[in-house]
């Protein structure tokens, strides 16, 4: 079975999709990465040349890709919970988990991240925090109906948050 991790950026959902699919000796897989090596362009470019509707619509794409992929921990984007079609896929396909984070702790990755201004491009043109703060608020809903279980990262370590994922998956199956 799949699993799934959703949350906004920067809650850990790379980092800790790695360690859990070593432990679980599953494939990773980052859509994000996906998107930028088919694109053969960084998410930026892709944003930059060809507009957020193009993005999400490879971001889909990608993610209907991983249908066939058996024993993986797929790590999505922050945004690909707002179409409904990836949330029915998600929830469907797999176990998902959603990796959130206090304001404060998002906010402070967001600015030591070296990515954050090469790859992450502005969600609404507004300052970051106010971006963060009104998309957090819009998402939530979307990350709760779409998630089996809500792990916060704010505070834990990454061995701990795949400590409670792996034990929540294993009861669930």
């Amino acid at each position: 079975m799949k699993i799934f991790l959703i949350g906004y950026r920067c809650t850990g959902k790379t980092t800790i999709g790695k360690i859990l699919a070593d432990r679980l000796d599953f494939d990773f897989i980052d859509t994000d990465r996906l998107i930028e090596q088919h694109a053969e362009s960084t998410i930026l470019e892709i944003v930059e040349n060809y507009g957020w509707e193009k993005f999400r619509q490879l971001e889909s794409q990608i993610l209907f890709n991983t249908k066939n992929n058996k024993k993986a921990v797929i790590a999505t984007g922050g945004g690909i919970i707002t179409d409904h079609e990836n949330q029915d896929f998600i929830k469907k396909s797999g176990f998902t988990v959603w990796l959130d984070a206090d304001i404060k702790t998002i906010m402070f990755r967001l600015n030591a991240d070296k990515k954050t201004r090469e790859s992450r491009p502005s969600l609404t043109n507004k300052n970051l925090l106010k971006e963060t703060d009104e998309l957090i608020k819009l998402r939530k809903p979307l990350y709760k109906r779409s998630a089996h279980i809500k792990v916060d990262t704010s505070f834990l370590t990454p061995e701990e948050i795949v400590n409670i994922i792996e034990g929540d998956y294993f009861n669930v199956r």
